[in-house]
């Protein structure tokens, strides 16, 4: 009796609420076309969602809460009913410390769903800022979803936007991570949700079982 949940992550939005010229690479040449905007997104989830009912794990990478006027003018407001209703089953994070850690944190609190990151740590008493993970329940599995922030936060990145904290690569807490999944949560799958950038996300997950 094979159990079948479909993955779906969307990263990088970066605010862009509506249709809007996107550059693209089509055999050698950058084409520009319309693109993205959120009521799209919404139209394409609902559909698969509709069609493959309580097997869906939508996934949100960050880079969401920032990027235009809309978003930056209202601290990552503009987004919040918006991605609620898209209502992912977790995200990290990487812009959104643009609105300093508590600013982005207060945000987080108003959304229905966790924000998650194993490897962001108060400098005080070396505490997670965050959740690690979070488990989610679909289709009669049990979905550890591990979270992992951008890195280069407290690294190239304006110090107010990591004031009070400091940031790992993950490879020290992954390990230990899945293991309380697969252990004492009793996970089915485990799913990295990470913002490291993909040539970090290939490696890590090589290094990491």
């Amino acid at each position: 009796n094979m159990k079948k949940i479909i993955i779906l992550q969307i990263n990088d939005t970066h605010a862009y609420l509506e249709l809007h010229p996107e550059l693209f690479w089509e055999r050698g040449q950058a084409v520009y076309r319309k693109a993205g905007g959120f009521a799209r997104m919404a139209a394409i989830i609902k559909q698969i969602r509709v069609e493959n009912p309580d097997q869906v794990l939508l996934l949100d990478g960050g880079d969401t809460f920032h990027g235009t006027y809309p978003a930056v003018k209202t601290k990552g407001d503009a987004l919040v009913e918006i991605m609620n209703v898209l209502h992912p089953a977790a995200m990290t994070a990487h812009w959104e410390f643009a609105y300093t850690p508590q600013g982005f944190k207060q945000l987080t609190t108003r959304l229905n769903y966790p924000m998650l990151a194993m490897n962001v740590y108060k400098k005080v008493d070396n505490t997670l800022f965050f959740k690690p993970y979070q488990v989610i329940e679909i289709g009669g599995l049990r979905i550890g979803v591990a979270g992992i922030a951008s890195n280069i936060v407290d690294k190239t990145m304006p110090p107010q936007f990591s004031e009070g904290l400091y940031f790992t690569n993950g490879v020290e807490e992954l390990p230990k991570v899945v293991k309380q999944l697969r252990g004492e949560e009793k996970a089915d799958l485990v799913v990295l949700l990470s913002h490291l950038g993909f040539p970090q996300d290939m490696q890590l997950i090589q290094q990491v079982s």
